[in-house]
Formats: C-alpha cells, sequence, structure tokens
C-alpha cells in the first residue's frame, strides 16, 4: 500500500465531507428566508477550513516525501 496515496485520498474525502457539511447548513440557513448576512460567515469558515486542511495536508504530505527520498539518496 502507497502511504502518499492512501493520505492524499484521505485529505481530499475530508475536504469533500466538510464542503457537504457546508451546504446542508446553508440550505437550512436559507430555508425560507434570503438571509445572506448569516450564511456569509459559514461559507467563509468553510473556505478558510478548507485551504487550511487541504493546503497543510499537501504540504506536510510534500515535505514527508521530500524528506524520504533525501533518506534514500544519502543511504
Amino acid at each position: 500500500m502507497n502511504r502518499p496515496a492512501v493520505i492524499l485520498g484521505l485529505i481530499i474525502i475530508v475536504n469533500a465531507c466538510l464542503w457537504g457539511f457546508t451546504l446542508i447548513m446553508v440550505s437550512r440557513t436559507l430555508s425560507g428566508t434570503g438571509a445572506y448576512q448569516e450564511i456569509q460567515h459559514i461559507l467563509g469558515g468553510a473556505a478558510g477550513m478548507s485551504t487550511i486542511i487541504v493546503g497543510g495536508g499537501m504540504a506536510g504530505l510534500m515535505g514527508s516525501m521530500k524528506a524520504k527520498e533525501q533518506e534514500s539518496k544519502q543511504g
């Protein structure tokens, strides 16, 4: 089993679940109202979390892959 591929898949699934939850919360907030002010904070928070999860996960994955590559070259 290729560990980076598993981690990458997990990051993508967590991100998709986060956005699915966000869409559900937005639809509940909007039911029967025209309240953009309420959903603005939900969407902004979710976009920030998505950036942190995907960006941080990818940066960590690339860092670990580079470290393993350097170890294999040295040893």
